[in-house]
């Protein structure tokens, strides 16, 4: 019994550290240039976004590269529109409020938001990102400045992922960690080459000339993985695309709590890899392992090989975390946050195969494969 956990914990602390050395290869982006970068339109979506919108407007007309942006209220039901109003009011010109409007049929209200934003844009590049982002002030030159290297013709960012609450710290690394597993190696991502293309809605900087030879937006509008549908097609275009992970540049609060952690995570991993059966199930089965092994060890009176087991998965478990900045502690409860999380993918699988998503604030989402797109592996699932 003793040998079974040992060998259950190294084959843990293995993918553990392997994935860590992933992570910490994956190439940063360059120093900001020193030459002006060029004019950029950052176009900000939000809906009932009252206890984000203040905080990400901030950090983004905190940018150092010059930049204009415009909020598009789709529908708010809360004090989103005044508080980005009162804003503007302070902005001298760098900010203006849109109404999105009613919401046309075959159009999903984040890409229809988008469309309206980035509609009469005459700025070079267009900067697609969401309410629930913290913007570094060198982020924007600093993906400028990988956009000329590449030469690349849109920079999307996987920043840092904030968690608040023990139950939403119990789920998010796990998720991660798989779709950082998935990706493996960055560099061929960073550098314009990574196939499939990859790309993360929460920072999408695309030069507009590109986008308009992808097509534009309206080819999106009832995708439900819009950004890496958008990469795709830009790529298919002609044009080049760069995935980078800058977990000092951007941060992010996705899903605050543990209710809204599973509702979103069962969304994006149903999106994610509801296609991908087999694979999943064997990924749940994997992070159900500590939790199984540890009850039958326990059952069996073996307690010293179910705490050895315990105590290497919770090893695993902060190397995982601290390798991607998520709180260490929570990994105290590794067996538990294991069988959570093959609950969650599991509980996804079975979404996607009945055809249909957990809503979002009101709304029914495309169902998966709505639109053509298909399921793909990155770090930035929203």
């Amino acid at each position: 019994m003793l040998l079974a956990a040992a060998l259950a914990g190294v084959a843990l602390l293995a993918f553990a550290s392997r994935l860590a050395g992933a992570r910490a290869a994956a190439p940063a982006l360059p120093p900001a240039a020193p030459a002006t970068p060029p004019s950029t339109l950052a176009i900000l979506p939000v809906r009932d976004e009252a206890a984000q919108v203040v905080a990400c407007v901030e950090s983004l007309l905190g940018q150092s590269a010059p930049l204009e942006l415009r909020v598009v209220d789709d529908g708010s039901r809360d004090a989103t529109a005044a508080l980005v109003a009162g804003l503007a009011a302070k902005a001298g010109g760098r900010l203006t409020l849109a109404s999105a409007g009613p919401l046309p049929a075959g159009w999903s209200g984040k890409v229809h938001a988008l469309a309206r934003g980035s509609a009469g844009a005459e700025s070079e590049w267009l900067l697609f990102t969401d309410a629930d982002t913290r913007h570094h002030p060198e982020l924007l030159a600093r993906a400028h400045a990988a956009a000329a290297a590449g030469p690349l013709d849109l920079v999307s960012i996987a920043g840092h992922q904030r968690v608040s609450g023990w139950g939403a710290s119990l789920l998010t690394p796990p998720v991660f960690a798989l779709l950082d597993a998935d990706l493996g190696d960055w560099a061929p991502y960073a550098e314009g080459e990574g196939e499939p293309p990859l790309a993360n809605g929460q920072f999408l900087l695309v030069r507009r000339a590109a986008l308009a030879a992808a097509g534009g937006l309206e080819p999106l509008a009832r995708v439900a993985l819009d950004d890496v549908t958008l990469a795709r097609r830009l790529v298919a275009a002609g044009g080049r695309a760069g995935f980078f992970r800058a977990l000092d540049l951007l941060e992010v609060e996705m899903y605050p709590g543990f209710r809204a952690a599973w509702q979103g995570w069962r969304r994006n991993l149903a999106l994610l890899y509801g296609s991908r059966a087999g694979f999943a199930g064997a990924v749940a089965s994997f992070a159900a392992l500590p939790a199984l092994g540890v009850t039958v060890l326990l059952a069996t009176g073996a307690l010293p090989a179910a705490g050895l087991l315990w105590a290497l998965a919770a090893i695993a478990s902060g190397v995982l975390r601290t390798s991607a900045r998520f709180p260490a502690a929570p990994a105290l409860a590794a067996p538990l946050e294991g069988l959570l999380f093959a609950a969650l993918l599991l509980t996804a699988l079975a979404d996607f195969r009945r055809g249909r998503l957990a809503p979002w604030r009101g709304r029914e989402l495309p169902p998966p494969g709505a639109g053509g797109d298909e399921a793909q592996p990155g770090s930035g699932a929203e």
